[in-house]
C-alpha cells in the first residue's frame, strides 16, 4: 500500500510547489516579461537540480530514441513555460490557471498513445473527476460572467496561451517521465531545465519574443520560484524512480495539476477573493477523485 500512497504524497508536494510558483509569477511577469521570466526560472532551477543528482541514480546510456526524447522534452518544456507565463501576464489567474493545469488530460492521452499505458474505465473517470475539480476550484464564475457580458472586451485574455501551455506541459511531463524511467535523474532534469534554456536562447532571433521592461524588485521572487520549481522536478523524478509503474507518470501529472487549486487558495486567502459555490464543489470533487483513484489503482 505504501507504494500506492507515495505517488499521492509526492503529487501533493508538486501541487504546493508549482501552485506557489505560479502565484508568484503574476507579479514577476508584469515587471520583466513572460519570456525573460521563463529563461531565468528554468536556468536557476536547472542549476538547483544539479545537487540532487549526487543522491539519485542516473544513467548515461543514451540511445537515439532517448536522445530524441530529451531534445523534444526540452523544446516542449520551453514552449509550455513561455505559454504559461504569457497567459498569466495577459489574463486573470482564476481563468488561465485551470486551463493551463488541465495538462494531466494531455499527459494521459500522450501516455496512452506513445507509452502503451492502459487504464480501466473507472480509473479514467476518477482522473476526469480530479480534472473537473481542478477547473471548478480554480475558476471564478462571477468574473467569467462579467467578461462574457461586457461589450468590446475579449472574453478571456490569455486563454489561448493557457491552452497551449496545457498541451505542451502534458507532452513535456510524459516525455520527462519516460526519460527518467530509462536514464534516472540527471540527464532528463538537465534537458527540461538547462536544455530548455539553450533552446530558448537559440530561438530569440527567430521568434523575437516580447522581452518586457525591467522594473521593481523581482530578483528575490525569481529565486523563490526557481527553488519551488527545483523541488517539483526532483519530486517528480523521485516518484518515477521509486515507483517505476507505467501509471506513475500520469498519476503524478494529475496530482501535480492540483497546483491550480493551490494558486487559487492563495488568491482567496491573501487577495481576499470570496469563495464561490463552484469552488466548494471543486474541492469535494478533488477529494473524491483522489480517494477513488488511490483505491482503484491500489
Amino acid at each position: 500500500m505504501t507504494m500506492n500512497v507515495l505517488p499521492l504524497i509526492l503529487g501533493l508536494v508538486l501541487a504546493f510547489s508549482f501552485g506557489t510558483s505560479d502565484f508568484l509569477s503574476k507579479g514577476v511577469t508584469a515587471k520583466i516579461g513572460a519570456y525573460r521570466t521563463t529563461l531565468l526560472v528554468l536556468a536557476l532551477s536547472g542549476a538547483g537540480a544539479l545537487a540532487p543528482a549526487l543522491l539519485l541514480k542516473s544513467s548515461f546510456d543514451v540511445t537515439p530514441l532517448l536522445g530524441a526524447v530529451l531534445v523534444l522534452s526540452a523544446v516542449t518544456t520551453l514552449l509550455a513555460f513561455a505559454s504559461l507565463y504569457r497567459a498569466y501576464r495577459r489574463g486573470m489567474l482564476s481563468l488561465a490557471s485551470p486551463i493551463a493545469n488541465a495538462y494531466p488530460a494531455f499527459a494521459v492521452l500522450t501516455s496512452v498513445a506513445f507509452l502503451g499505458v492502459r487504464f480501466s474505465v473507472w480509473a479514467i473517470l476518477a482522473l476526469a473527476v480530479i480534472i473537473m475539480g481542478i477547473v471548478l476550484v480554480s475558476t471564478s464564475l462571477s468574473d467569467l460572467r462579467k467578461r462574457i457580458f461586457t461589450r468590446n472586451q475579449p472574453i478571456a485574455p490569455g486563454i489561448g496561451s493557457a491552452f497551449l501551455a496545457a498541451v505542451f506541459f502534458g507532452v513535456a511531463w510524459t516525455l520527462f517521465g519516460y526519460a527518467s524511467e530509462h536514464l534516472g535523474f540527471l540527464l532528463p532534469s538537465l534537458a527540461v531545465r538547462l536544455g530548455a534554456v539553450g533552446v530558448g536562447l537559440v530561438l530569440i532571433p527567430v521568434i523575437k519574443p516580447e522581452i518586457g521592461p525591467t522594473s521593481g524588485k523581482w530578483i528575490p521572487t525569481i529565486l523563490v520560484m526557481a527553488l519551488l520549481e527545483t523541488v517539483g522536478v526532483v519530486i517528480f523524478s523521485l516518484g518515477v524512480v521509486i515507483v517505476p509503474s507505467p501509471s506513475t507518470i500520469p498519476i503524478l501529472a494529475t496530482f501535480g495539476g492540483m497546483s491550480a487549486a493551490v494558486t487559487v487558495t492563495y488568491a482567496i486567502v491573501i487577495l481576499k477573493e470570496r469563495l464561490e459555490l463552484n469552488h466548494i464543489i471543486g474541492i469535494v470533487s478533488l477529494i473524491a477523485g483522489v480517494v477513488a483513484l488511490l483505491y482503484i489503482t491500489g
